[in-house]
């Protein structure tokens, strides 16, 4: 595949390349929202916070608790510092408290940052209550470079979802389900695929012009989301039956690891292509395997069996599970696929 334009749908949001501590330094009265690491490593070059939230999960009953003690600090902006769940924690806070926010990814390992959606669980599901677009985001080449590389490289899972997420939607549209087709949508879905195609390898070197890829490539898909009202071109069944195995087991996967293992197994359920995922994944060096993952058979292929039900009771978007009855069968087989990929041991990903 060979990428032949760069196009943008929406208007993406402001990113900048700096050193994070300088912006902290230059900011004003902050709330801080951060993972930690790097938050230790980082505070000594930066001016402290007014408040400090040390992001843990995303239920919204949790996140409630840390609107009131923000208000009445002096905080003038929130910054987000951190992975995913350091920057949707801060999407929600700022927009709880009206305040403007900025955001800071150490990891490239999902969108989080450049999507204005704000994602929270409410009884372990996923849902979207807000939006919030932030003042700028900051890219520190130095500092995202210095997180394991595993979190680097599991960023391809948000790109390489349009694979799946295209098909889903052109089966559903064809099935008569909203929301309509769209050219441009799919084209952007197919032109990051292929720039994805040709920045693997440094994807999977963690260089800087693969970590500039990863954040150009969400900062349009971000922008394309906003402007269309939907994510139906690089959100599908892949993400909704991570949806469904993270409610049923509780557990809490680095995002993108998850749906690029989702991805390779809904490809090879939808007969779409299942080869071309399995040789990203495995081309990126992304942890994809189910043994690296903990994921278990049997519970793989209950909740991929069961994912129509899921998706309806969630009433999420039209895709394979609803169109196609997935057998024990074909929840067999593409266990047995994606099996296949690559196990990758400590040493390789660190």
């Amino acid at each position: 595949m060979n990428a032949t334009q760069n196009t943008t749908i929406g208007e993406p949001f402001e990113c900048v390349e700096r050193a994070a501590a300088q912006v902290l330094a230059e900011i004003g009265p902050y709330t801080a929202v951060v993972n930690d690491p790097p938050w230790s490593r980082l505070a000594p070059g930066a001016p402290p916070p007014k408040h400090l939230v040390a992001a843990a999960n995303m239920d919204v009953k949790h996140l409630d608790t840390l609107v009131a003690p923000i208000l009445g600090t002096g905080s003038e902006v929130v910054v987000g510092i951190g992975g995913g769940t350091a920057l949707d924690t801060a999407k929600y806070v700022a927009w709880k408290c009206d305040l403007p926010l900025i955001q800071i990814p150490t990891i490239t390992s999902v969108d989080a940052g450049f999507t204005e959606a704000i994602g929270v669980r409410i009884d372990g599901n996923v849902h979207y209550v807000g939006t919030v677009v932030p003042q700028q985001v900051v890219l520190d080449l130095e500092l995202i470079g210095s997180a394991p590389k595993r979190l680097n490289r599991a960023g391809i899972g948000d790109i390489l979802s349009c694979h799946t997420g295209l098909h889903d939607w052109r089966a559903a549209v064809d099935a008569g389900h909203s929301p309509d087709w769209n050219e441009a949508l799919a084209a952007l879905g197919a032109e990051l695929l292929a720039e994805l195609d040709d920045a693997i390898d440094d994807i999977a070197d963690v260089n800087p012009a693969g970590i500039r890829f990863l954040a150009d490539a969400y900062r349009r898909i971000g922008a394309a989301c906003a402007a269309a009202g939907h994510s139906r071109f690089e959100e599908g069944s892949e993400h909704f039956w991570a949806y469904a195995y993270e409610h049923k087991t509780g557990a809490h996967h680095v995002h993108g690891e998850l749906i690029a293992f989702a991805t390779v197994a809904v490809a090879h359920v939808q007969r779409n292509g299942a080869e071309f995922a399995s040789r990203l994944v495995t081309r990126s060096k992304a942890v994809a395997h189910p043994a690296d993952l903990g994921i278990e058979r049997e519970v793989f292929i209950k909740t991929l069996v069961g994912l129509r039900d899921y998706a309806r009771g969630q009433n999420l978007d039209i895709g394979v599970a609803d169109l196609h009855e997935i057998t024990p069968q074909a929840a067999g087989d593409a266990w047995a696929f994606v099996s296949t990929l690559p196990r990758r041991n400590k040493k390789a990903v660190d």
